[in-house]
């Protein structure tokens, strides 16, 4: 299956508020992607109009979201159902600090359903770190049996790299790079001790499917790609 795993909606405050559920369904299957991931900033609001719009047109879905943690980087955090990703976001905002957001200055934070009509707004700014450190994160993704994923790792900013200048020993299930990994600095006995994906990280739909990682599984669940991501570890 051929996935991207990192896509941000119109509830990110980074967002194009053309990046409806929706729309963006329409555009993974323009770019032949089998399957996607809903990754908002700090929230998953969006991913009952996501998975309902992937349902629409065939395409396997991940509810999911990237959280902030206390060290200021990006962890995405996926799970099998809609259900365990708005509990897990609901906990994750309660830890958020209490920054209003302002549109204006700090972008557009708004929530929809299937059929692109506005639900409601996100009150605080979504854009910062909450009070849980990696490690937590990491803890609470797991009991959830969710998957964890540092995001974007050799990034200059909001990342491992930019943020510890080093990947702690942790249970991830993968580490996403960019382009040019090899080169960031970290030898290579440190890339080959976890899987790696990449993804696109998309802000516009013309992003969308830009990067991907495909993945020899008949089924785009959490269990299935786990194992999946364990076995290209081991070659």
């Amino acid at each position: 299956m051929k996935l991207d795993l990192h896509i941000h909606s119109c509830v990110s405050p980074c967002g194009a508020l053309e990046m409806s559920p929706a729309a963006i369904a329409g555009a993974a299957v323009a770019a032949g992607l089998d399957g996607i991931a809903l990754t908002d900033h700090n929230t998953a609001l969006n991913t009952p109009a996501c998975a309902e719009a992937c349902r629409r047109v065939g395409l396997s879905f991940l509810a999911g979201l990237e959280v902030c943690t206390a060290e200021e980087l990006h962890v995405l955090c996926l799970f099998d159902t809609v259900e365990v990703a708005l509990a897990f976001g609901a906990e994750v905002y309660a830890q958020l600090p209490q920054v209003t957001n302002r549109p204006d200055k700090m972008g557009d934070q708004v929530y929809v359903d299937v059929d692109e009509h506005i639900l409601g707004t996100v009150d605080l700014y979504l854009g910062t770190g909450c009070a849980w450190p990696l490690t937590e994160v990491c803890h609470k993704v797991h009991e959830r049996g969710g998957l964890f994923i540092p995001s974007h790792v050799n990034r200059l900013h909001s990342s491992l790299l930019s943020q510890l200048g080093m990947i702690p020993d942790l249970p991830y299930d993968a580490l996403e790079v960019t382009p040019g990994y090899a080169e960031a600095g970290f030898p290579e006995s440190v890339w080959r001790r976890y899987p790696r994906i990449m993804a696109s990280d998309a802000h516009h739909l013309r992003d969308i499917g830009r990067r991907f990682v495909e993945v020899d599984v008949v089924s785009c669940d959490v269990g299935s790609l786990r194992a999946a991501l364990a076995a290209t570890r081991a070659e």
